[in-house]
């Protein structure tokens, strides 16, 4: 029995293509990457570790990234609307520096 456990873990180990393992698609992991970097910058200026001209440009920058890589028009989208309405990004005064 302990035979045919170990067997069928091997054969069915040989034909589950290692990509399925991937839980997100390239436009989730784009979007989730760049939403997740605007975060830390709004983080990092909440707390003055950058100045705000630094924090503008980068927060920008990664606003024009977002929309040249995220490749799904529903999560380009969302990542726009997030942008603009956010409550975290306006309560760490991070709304005022994306244009």
């Amino acid at each position: 029995m302990l035979f045919r456990i170990k067997l069928f873990a091997i054969i069915s180990g040989i034909f589950i293509p290692l990509n399925s393992a991937n839980a997100f698609s390239i436009a989730e992991y784009d979007y989730g990457f760049y939403w997740g970097g605007l975060n830390a910058i709004c983080g990092a200026y909440m707390i003055d570790a950058i100045s705000d001209r630094d924090a503008d440009m980068i927060l920008n920058s990664l606003v024009k990234m977002g929309n040249e890589e995220i490749k799904d028009s529903k999560l380009k989208n969302r990542f726009n609307y997030l942008v603009k309405t956010d409550e975290n990004l306006k309560k760490q005064g991070c709304s005022k520096l994306i244009k």
